[in-house]
């Protein structure tokens, strides 16, 4: 029984050492980079745009932690002449 134990043991320690990729010093893991479609303005260097989905999103997680969900806009000039509101924040307030 101990031998079965024991024999458990290293093969458990020998699989799991061999399951994590080695690295050198101080390099770091490639992540996986997943891009979200950024829409870049023209002559806006601020923050970026939030899509609908994002603001949607955040809005919901406000209400559902009893909190008053409050959009940060900023004005852009667009070509046409006009000026745009574009979301850039969802800040969560109290009531």
């Amino acid at each position: 029984m101990k031998r079965v134990l024991i024999a458990l043991v290293l093969i458990s320690t020998i699989a799991g050492c061999a399951s994590h990729p080695k690295y050198e010093y101080g390099e770091q893991p490639a992540k996986p980079v997943v891009e979200a479609p950024v829409f870049k303005l023209k002559g806006y260097e601020g923050p970026n745009a939030m899509e609908n989905a994002e603001v949607v999103q955040a809005s919901k997680q406000c209400i559902y932690a009893k909190l008053r969900p409050n959009v940060e806009y900023v004005s852009v000039k667009v070509d046409t002449g006009g000026k745009v509101l574009v979301p850039v924040n969802v800040h969560c307030e109290p009531y």
